[in-house]
């Protein structure tokens, strides 16, 4: 018998069209699992449906609090209740001054 798969000789027959139905079993599988297997898409509405239970409370509890008075400073600004105040924020390090002199140590090639 003259087999299209790489097999010694010496197999039975037998094994050869094993051989060529596991193949086609798992083809079949993968080819059906996005779709079947796993069920992916009942859990992405699943996941959906309590993201917008989770928006719909926020909303009503962003309703429940009072509006901002826009003439205060946030408090966050405030000192915090033993009166230390947070250090500065240092400059980005584009905004510091840079050194003046060569930049470069290593010898350029020319």
């Amino acid at each position: 018998m003259i087999s299209p798969l790489p097999l010694p000789e010496w197999l039975p027959d037998w094994v050869h069209v094993a051989v060529i139905v596991a193949g086609a079993l798992v083809v079949l599988v993968f080819l059906m699992m996005p779709f079947a297997v796993f069920g992916v898409k009942s859990r992405l509405e699943l996941i959906e449906a309590r993201l917008d239970e989770i928006q719909g409370e926020i909303r009503s509890l962003a309703l429940r609090l009072p509006e901002p008075d826009r003439d205060e400073a946030p408090a966050f600004f405030e000192p915090d209740r033993y009166g230390a105040q947070r250090p500065p924020i240092p400059p980005a390090p584009h905004d510091r001054p840079r050194p003046q002199g060569p930049s470069r140590t290593e010898p350029r090639l020319y």
